[in-house]
């Protein structure tokens, strides 16, 4: 018999979040499971890498390791050191709070995953949505996670180069309306960076507040999700716009050749 599927999850909410264990447990009648996370939560980390820090790692129960560094550096460490076989799977989440348009940018989840994408592993990103202090459904995203691990010929081919980004309402599972493939939304925020005093009279500026509103962009995340909708983007590990490009080679040509001239 041949070697069971080995999947490697991660998150940036930290390794002892709710989210993480129930993604876990979503899969783990699929094969193998190995968890390593961040010690403590990580979110908004983006894909940083400590490369003036050393990293530190501690098993904190069978197959569930912590690691004091980012998300990025967990998939990077579990795959180079830890791991004995290449996953199968890098699955990120369930994260607490969308990671929608722009937000992708700065998501530690969806770094992990993309680092997973990196090393050439089919990649998942996963996170819920729900208000300050209202208890999340974790079991709807890990279920339409399963759902989706079920169907290879659905997932294939996408994630050969690229992740797959889920945000899912936070209801209960017969409340979702479908899964919708959507493009990037845009977040507002107004008030997203709050100004105040310390005990000591210094200033400080806090970074993310609002975020709750956001554009009305057809077929985007935002706008899917808020209607009750799984929202699914493909997302791929460059930055490069082939478009914008393919214009400035257009109007680049030839321009400076007589500066370059001996």
């Amino acid at each position: 018999m041949g070697q069971k599927p080995l999947f490697l999850v991660s998150n940036d909410d930290g390794v002892h979040a709710p989210g993480v264990r129930a993604l876990a447990a979503a899969v783990r009648d699929l094969g193998d499971v190995v968890i390593v996370a961040p010690h403590v939560e990580r979110s908004a980390s983006s894909h940083a890498i400590s490369i003036h820090l050393p990293l530190r790692m501690e098993q904190v129960e069978p197959n569930i390791y912590a690691v004091e560094g980012t998300p990025a550096d967990c998939v990077m460490l579990a795959i180079r050191k830890l791991l004995r076989r290449k996953p199968n799977w890098v699955l990120s989440g369930i994260n607490r709070g969308a990671n929608l348009g722009v937000d992708t940018i700065y998501s530690g989840t969806v770094a992990a995953a993309m680092e997973g994408t990196l090393h050439g592993i089919p990649s998942i990103a996963v996170s819920t949505w729900g208000k300050a202090r209202e208890e999340l459904h974790y079991e709807s995203a890990a279920k339409v996670i399963r759902m989706l691990l079920d169907r290879p010929d659905v997932l294939g081919e996408v994630t050969k180069t690229s992740l797959v980004n889920i945000n899912v309402p936070n209801l209960p599972f017969e409340k979702l309306k479908g899964i919708a493939v959507t493009s990037m939304g845009r977040r507002i925020y107004e008030d997203e960076m709050q100004e105040g005093t310390d005990p000591r009279g210094r200033s400080y500026y806090w970074i993310g507040a609002g975020g709750e509103m956001f554009e009305d962009i057809p077929n985007s995340d935002c706008v899917m999700l808020d209607q009750g909708f799984v929202s699914a983007s493909v997302l791929r590990p460059s930055f490069l716009d082939e478009q914008g490009n393919a214009l400035f080679e257009s109007k680049l040509a030839g321009v400076f050749d007589q500066a370059f001239r001996p």
